[in-house]
């Protein structure tokens, strides 16, 4: 007998409830009872796994008795076994999900041993499922808190991180906008002064000084403005050439450097923001310009390539390192003696939210290289 697993039998005939004792009393902990509500005493007190229970009883059937001892044990497996083959009992039970197995009497010993012995092992299939669910519930719990330590590690760092990049910026931006606001200051201080010796052309040199520092400071601010701000891309279906157009019609290129376009007649409308992909644009051609003091030559070119729209930015300027290279997208690195080290970081960004990528080539002395491709379809790149 194993005292590890208990059977209730509930049948309102004695005879009956003996026989099917001895049949079960020498494999299982057999609990018996001759009507409904003495075994739902005995399931308060037992802890059953197994119940077989007769249909027609006085008081209370089998199926009544059953949806009583749901809600005191959930867990049982059932079977109703009966000398009535009631069709309205069978389907009431079955389509209740209560009853396991549905019996007729007079029984088959055999099969009806072979019944309970699978009754049991399905308690056990059950069980061990419930246990490792709630094993699984408790890890996950577990998981869910190590995710939120993690989190609040994660942002403490950011945090942190912030702070540090605050400090930085401000210490850059104070640096930055002192120049330009000094230069402002003294010319127009020199203005004020109005005298007789400033000459018109004097006076159009100081006006002009003023008018590229505060362009100078503006952009500073822009930068910071931009990369701080998480602007979404509106895309919608553009003519990446036109853009290209009217971002270089827009720019002043110095006399002493020469502009190569080579722009893909055939190239399709794709989901662009128009003004993102102007401030890229303005972004790479002005620091091509600026690698270029002694003059030299920018290659702008448009082209398809393997489903996608590229834009490339070619110049013959000083060049960068390969440890330049490496950091050129990090906020806050430049390279140049004017800037707060934002701009390629901004591009980035904005490449990125239309789905494309950005790669760099650059050797000192050479060139710099700036390669950027657009989805043809709007999705985004796998990297």
């Amino acid at each position: 007998m194993d005292q590890t697993r208990t059977l209730l039998i509930v049948d309102d005939e004695p005879r009956v409830l003996e026989v099917l004792v001895r049949t079960f009393e020498n494999q299982y902990r057999v609990v018996a009872c001759g009507n409904g509500t003495e075994a739902l005493e005995a399931l308060r007190t037992s802890d059953a796994n197994v119940i077989i229970t007769d249909e027609r009883m006085p008081r209370m059937t089998g199926m009544s008795f059953l949806k009583e001892a749901r809600r005191i044990n959930p867990r049982t497996v059932n079977i109703i076994l009966t000398a009535y083959s009631d069709i309205t009992v069978a389907i009431e039970a079955i389509n209740s999900g209560i009853v396991y197995r549905y019996l007729v009497k007079p029984w088959d010993t055999e099969e009806l041993m072979i019944i309970i012995r699978q009754a049991f092992e399905r308690y056990l299939l059950i069980e061990n499922n419930r246990a490792l669910t709630e094993e699984l519930v408790r890890k996950n719990e577990s998981l869910e808190d190590k995710i939120r330590e993690l989190e609040t590690a994660r942002e403490k760092l950011l945090r942190s991180e912030k702070l540090g990049l605050i400090g930085q910026l401000t210490a850059s931006i104070g640096h930055e906008l002192k120049n330009p606001l000094s230069r402002i200051k003294a010319a127009a201080g020199i203005l004020r002064s109005e005298k007789e010796t400033t000459t018109t052309e004097e006076r159009a040199e100081l006006l002009r000084i003023i008018d590229n520092e505060v362009m100078i400071a503006t952009k500073i601010i822009n930068d910071l403005l931009d990369f701080s701000r998480d602007r979404k891309a509106v895309l919608k279906p553009e003519n990446l050439n036109r853009i290209v157009a009217d971002t270089v019609g827009r720019l002043k290129i110095p006399p002493h450097i020469a502009l190569d376009q080579q722009l893909e007649f055939s190239l399709p409308e794709i989901p662009l923001d128009e003004g993102q992909v102007q401030q890229i644009l303005i972004n790479l051609l002005m620091n091509a310009i600026q690698a270029l003091d002694n003059g030299g030559k920018i290659y702008l070119k448009t082209e398809r390539a393997a489903g996608r729209v590229v834009v490339s930015i070619k110049d013959t300027g000083c060049g960068m390192s390969r440890e330049q290279v490496a950091k050129i997208f990090e906020p806050l690195y430049t390279t140049k003696p004017k800037g707060i080290g934002l701009g390629m970081s901004i591009v980035k960004m904005l490449v990125e939210k239309h789905g494309g990528r950005i790669h760099v080539e650059s050797r000192e002395n050479i060139g710099t290289t700036v390669t950027i491709d657009f989805p043809a379809n709007g999705q985004r790149s796998e990297e």
